[in-house]
């Protein structure tokens, strides 16, 4: 595939994606279709792509990777892959900086597709970033890596950690060390109630779980500071512990929001129900780095499944832009969740509004029931590789214009009065 190189030596592509998770790798497939001639780049920090819902795994044992290199999933498409980190974005001249090498440069987009995702917020509390360990892509001695090799370095020897956070990462990081080390001393701290984000049902089953396994919950208290050795808490408790890992809040990149797009206080980029940036319209935003400002049939919440159907969308949107046809807003409905708990975990039907219906699977059965939609995951990238347009999600029409037309003008009031 040929970029076009603009007068001032810059390589110009038509859409450019910005991060190569599950979002972005959708985005990129379903729009790199051989009869397509758009011009297409994906730039991401890494040519390995990251397994997000697997990370716990990580604490015990290096998770075998399903998708082992990205270029090489590309390479055949229409998508030229720049395994480079993206450093800037000026949505006015429509550039974005990316450092290859340790040297900054430019490329030039028509659209971009903002798919950059989220990191864990360790700006908010101070002590996080310096003392706490915490799930997601980074390097050093806060990393899921330098997490296990400080377990393993303690061996059978009874410490202390604390998770600190209620929803599922923290849960599955408690589950996980409970399980390999049991002779270790595993207390979550959240600020509302451990396990609690999906109904007293779910919350329930969780706690069972968790209580069988010996894990401590402490609810209700709000970490306020992180020390070397113990947290401090707004209701004036100290806790000491070994090891910390911080599961309590995500962010989205800054580089959006730094580039004055218009965004949330999480840094996600307010979109129309187009997955539109309502500032810079050539830009798109999906997975975890979106909020939308119309409905979406079922709650918008970061998920593997979300990114996947916003990317998808998105691709679809643009390859079908010539056409005349406008595109319905974007909704999904969901169809279920599981929490992984050590060898056990905790499932559920969830369709079609991301509450539990039915019934609720624990135990053993659970966690496999969930590592088989984990594996499909991963399948469906694989799929849409080979077959370009063939991931389907339901609930593609919950939301009319009118609903989503009505949504916008009420939360463009909101922030107009927050800005005035």
């Amino acid at each position: 595939m040929s970029t076009m190189v603009t007068s001032d030596d810059v390589r110009r592509y038509d859409v450019v994606i910005l991060g190569g998770g599950y979002a972005g790798l959708m985005a990129a497939f379903r729009l790199g279709r051989k009869r397509q001639t758009l011009r297409i780049a994906l730039i991401n920090g890494s040519d390995q792509f990251l397994e997000r819902v697997r990370l716990q795994e990580s604490i015990i044992s290096e998770v075998e990777r399903r998708i082992p290199s990205i270029s090489m999933l590309l390479a055949g498409t229409r998508v030229e892959f720049i395994c480079g980190l993206v450093a800037s974005l000026d949505p006015n001249r429509r550039r974005v900086g990316i450092v290859l090498d340790g040297r900054e440069q430019e490329i030039a987009f028509n659209e971009a597709i903002y798919a950059l995702g989220t990191r864990t917020d360790v700006e908010s509390v101070p002590g996080v970033a310096e003392h706490a360990y915490r799930l997601e892509a980074v390097e050093g001695p806060r990393s899921p890596q330098a997490l296990r090799a400080r377990l393993k370095e303690n061996g059978s020897r009874p410490i202390r950690v604390i998770t600190v956070g209620g929803n599922e990462t923290s849960v599955e990081v408690a589950g996980e060390i409970k399980t390999a080390w049991p002779n270790t001393e595993v207390t979550m701290v959240s600020s509302s109630r451990c396990g609690d984000f999906k109904g007293p049902g779910v919350e329930n089953a969780i706690r069972d779980q968790l209580a069988r396994l010996d894990v401590r919950m402490i609810d209700h208290e709000t970490v306020t500071e992180v020390r070397s050795a113990e947290l401090v808490t707004t209701g004036g408790k100290t806790l000491a512990f070994d090891i910390c890992v911080w599961s309590a809040g995500l962010r989205s990149a800054p580089i959006a929001s730094n580039a004055g797009v218009s965004s949330d206080p999480q840094g996600r980029i307010w979109v129309d129900p187009n997955l539109r940036s309502i500032s810079h319209p050539h830009i798109f935003a999906i997975g975890d780095a979106a909020h939308p400002m119309a409905p979406t049939g079922a709650p918008y919440r970061i998920s593997a499944f979300v990114a996947l159907s916003t990317g998808a969308y998105v691709a679809d949107a643009i390859l079908t832009r010539g056409s005349g046809r406008k595109s319905d807003p974007f909704s999904f409905s969901t169809y279920g969740q599981g929490i992984a708990i050590g060898r056990g975990g905790v499932g559920f039907f969830s369709y079609p509004d991301d509450k539990p219906t039915w019934f609720i699977v624990t135990g053993g059965t659970a966690r496999v029931i969930r590592n088989f939609f984990v594996w499909f995951i991963s399948y469906a990238l694989k799929l849409e590789r080979r077959m370009p347009g063939f991931f389907f999600w339901f609930g593609r029409r919950r939301v009319s214009w009118h609903e989503a037309n009505e949504a916008v003008r009420r939360v463009r009031t909101v922030l107009a009065g927050h800005s005035a």
